[in-house]
C-alpha cells in the first residue's frame, strides 16, 4: 500500500495567511500613525474681533463672535503697517495689564500677574469689550529700546504720534502656543 500525500492545498492557505499578516502590520502601521497626528493637533480658538485706536480716548476691543478665549493665555500684539514705511517688521507686547474687561459691571483686568484671582477677567467672551485708556496708551506700544525713548510717540512708527493719524495698524491676539486666535487691521484716529 503506497500512501501519497496531496501539497496541492497547502500553499493556497499559506499565501492567504500571508497576505493576512502583512494586512493586520499595515492597519497596526496606519492606526498608529494617524493616533500621532490627532493628539498633536488641537484646534485653535478662533474668534472674529473689530478693534479701534483713537489717540485721545484709547484702544478698544469687541469680540464680534467665535470661541471664548483664556485672558491668562491669550496676548495681544500689535505691530505697523506698510502705512509705517519700513517699520512693519516690529512687534509689540501689549501690557496685559492696561487692558481691562467689564465683567458684569466689575472691572477686571486681562491679565495681571500681581493681582488676585478674583481681580482678572479669565475670559474674553463674546459680546464683550476690552479696552485701554488714553492714559495707558503707552503700554500698548511700550519701550522697546533703552535709549529711552518712548515708542508710541516716535515720529516715524509711533501709534500715539500725530504722524500716525488715518494709518493702520494690526491687532492680533495670540495664545499661549503662539497660534493667532484673531487678527484685524485698525486705523490710527484722533
Amino acid at each position: 500500500m503506497v500512501l501519497r500525500m496531496n501539497d496541492k492545498a497547502v500553499s493556497p492557505v499559506i499565501g492567504v495567511m500571508l497576505m493576512l499578516v502583512v494586512t493586520i502590520i499595515l492597519a497596526a502601521a496606519v492606526s498608529s500613525y494617524s493616533g500621532d497626528l490627532t493628539s498633536e493637533n488641537e484646534k485653535a480658538s478662533q474668534m472674529v474681533i473689530k478693534a479701534e485706536f483713537s489717540q485721545s480716548s484709547g484702544m478698544t476691543i469687541t469680540h464680534m463672535g467665535g470661541d471664548t478665549v483664556n485672558t491668562l493665555d491669550t496676548e495681544i500684539i500689535v505691530s505697523p503697517t506698510k502705512d509705517f514705511g519700513s517699520y512693519d517688521q516690529l512687534r509689540w507686547l501689549v501690557n496685559s495689564t492696561v487692558v481691562k474687561i467689564n465683567k458684569d459691571g466689575t472691572v477686571k483686568s486681562w491679565n495681571d500677574p500681581s493681582a488676585f484671582s478674583s481681580k482678572l477677567a479669565r475670559t474674553f467672551q463674546p459680546g464683550e469689550v476690552a479696552y485701554v485708556s488714553q492714559d495707558d496708551l503707552g503700554e500698548v506700544q511700550p519701550k522697546t529700546y533703552t535709549s529711552g525713548i518712548n515708542d508710541s510717540t516716535s515720529g516715524y512708527y509711533g501709534f500715539a504720534n500725530t504722524n500716525a493719524l488715518g494709518q493702520r495698524i494690526v491687532l492680533s491676539l495670540v495664545d499661549s502656543s503662539g497660534k493667532t486666535i484673531a487678527k484685524t487691521e485698525v486705523v490710527v484716529q484722533p
